[in-house]
């Protein structure tokens, strides 16, 4: 699959505005992501569209009540926004709705257009990906902005009035070492988010070289880095959530990354654990040092991606004896 600059997000139900979007953009050389026929029962099916997203310079997310109820496009939106921000999505709503409140939350610092005879596919909207795709920051809003410069300066009048320009300063001091502590764990996080994304990609690529076998404490390696970053990423986040320093505070989403560690733990898991008892079996026919250690090695595999499992447990415990 090669580089795309748009990736089209969409629900199923709206495949003719879409094709209809991906045909306008085709015919002004620009080239589009749409999974029009679904990927090929081959595919990792998750890990093709994270390659999408994250080869691609703009997401179009073809907003309607159908986009709003389905799963895959929400894991989508997540998925670009942790990952790219909020910059990187271009909402076009094509059936007239309202953006739901957590949507709306995500992108409130970008402008979202609304299909309709006075904006068009072929013209306005073609015309405004083209902008989008120059300067990416093309499109945004600064109402986010204009409200925490109004707060600040509203309360930092009253102090100075209160108090005199002396503790005014004082104030304005501290704020800016707050905002530098902000501007610090947010880009942590970013950083932390970005680290987990290409330990997964690393975990891609381990599973499939010829050596799997070989990669294996690697490839979990991977898995558990990953975990650890994103456990952090919540901590930093939860901290903020009791602060009033919140509204400064960039929301991370880790939820999709998560599920996408638990499916990859989980796809290794369905690997391991016939090859496991497979050689336990053996052990059992043979009883000879050379099976016991194998079979207690492809066990010790197996358990390692999920421990609680009770039946592979046993034959370890049975192999001690």
């Amino acid at each position: 699959m090669g580089r795309h600059d748009v990736f089209i997000s969409y629900s199923r139900k709206d495949s003719d505005v879409a094709n209809r979007i991906y045909d306008a953009l085709a015919a002004e050389g620009i080239s589009c992501f749409i999974d029009r026929e679904g990927i090929s029962a081959g595919a990792d099916f998750p890990s093709v569209l994270a390659d999408a997203i994250m080869e691609a310079k703009l997401m179009l997310l073809v907003a309607s009540e159908n986009s709003y109820a389905s799963e895959f496009t929400k894991k989508e939106l997540t998925f670009a926004f942790n990952n790219k921000g909020s910059n990187f999505i271009f909402p076009l709503i094509v059936d007239g709705s309202s953006l739901p409140k957590d949507i709306e939350f995500l992108l409130s610092n970008i402008n979202w257009r609304t299909l309709s005879f006075r904006y068009t596919i072929e013209q306005e909207m073609v015309a405004e990906v083209k902008k989008k795709l120059a300067d990416p920051h093309a499109g945004e809003t600064i109402r986010q902005k204009q409200k925490n410069v109004f707060q600040i300066l509203l309360v930092t009048f009253f102090i100075l009035l209160g108090l005199g320009l002396a503790l005014g300063l004082f104030i304005l001091y501290q704020n800016n070492q707050k905002n530098k502590k902000v501007q610090s764990d947010n880009e942590l996080c970013v950083a932390e988010l970005a680290n987990a994304s290409a330990l997964l990609h690393r975990a891609d690529s381990l599973r499939d070289s010829n050596k799997y076998h070989e990669h294996f404490d690697e490839e979990v390696d991977c898995l558990d880095s990953a975990e650890t970053l994103l456990s952090h990423v919540d901590s930093i986040r939860g901290i903020y959530l009791t602060t009033s320093d919140w509204y400064r505070f960039n929301s991370f989403e880790t939820d999709g990354l998560n599920r996408l560690i638990e499916h990859k733990r989980d796809s290794m898991f369905l690997r391991w654990a016939p090859i496991a008892r497979g050689n336990y079996e053996d052990y059992l026919l043979f009883e000879d040092d050379a099976s016991r250690d194998i079979a207690e090695d492809y066990l010790r595999k197996a358990l390692r991606l999920r421990p609680g499992e009770k039946e592979l447990q046993q034959m370890i415990n049975n192999l001690r004896d």
